[in-house]
C-alpha cells in the first residue's frame, strides 16, 4: 500500500502585531497543517523573539490534538542579521532555539513560507544567513 504524501497547507497567515514588549517591532504568525495530527507554527518579527515563552503555550492551546512544531524567524534589516531558529519549549517555561537554515524550514512547508514572509525583510533571497 502507497502512503500519500500531505503537501503542507497554510491554514492561519495573521496580520502582524504588536507584542507587549513590541518596543523593538511587530510579530507575524503563521501555522501550516502538515499532517493529519500535525501542525507547524512559524513566528517571526523582530518583536517576537521578547514574548516566545509568553505566546508558545497560548499558541499550543490552540492546536489541543496535535503535535506542534515551533520556529522563529528574524527577519533581516539594516541593524540586524536575519536568521531561522527551530524552538524548544521547556517543561520549565524556558524556550531553546537550535539556528536552521531557513531553506531546511522551506522544504518541510513549500514556497508559501517564503511567498508569506514579512514585507519588511530585507533578506537577499529566500534565506536569511
Amino acid at each position: 500500500m502507497a502512503v500519500e504524501r500531505v503537501r503542507p497547507e497554510l491554514i492561519r497567515d495573521e496580520d502582524p502585531w504588536q507584542p507587549r514588549h513590541g518596543r523593538r517591532g511587530r510579530a507575524h504568525v503563521r501555522v501550516w497543517r502538515t499532517g493529519p495530527d500535525q501542525v507547524v507554527v512559524v513566528i517571526s518579527g523582530s518583536g517576537a523573539e521578547f514574548d516566545l515563552e509568553t505566546v508558545l503555550p497560548l499558541l499550543r492551546a490552540e492546536y489541543p490534538d496535535d503535535t506542534v512544531d515551533f520556529f522563529f524567524h528574524r527577519p533581516m534589516d539594516w541593524t540586524d542579521l536575519g536568521y531561522y531558529a527551530e524552538l524548544t519549549p521547556g517543561d520549565d517555561g524556558t524556550v531553546t532555539r537550535t539556528h536552521i537554515a531557513g531553506d531546511t524550514l522551506a522544504a518541510r512547508l513549500g514556497p508559501a513560507l517564503y511567498a508569506t514572509e514579512d514585507p519588511d525583510d530585507e533578506s537577499v533571497g529566500g534565506d536569511s544567513p
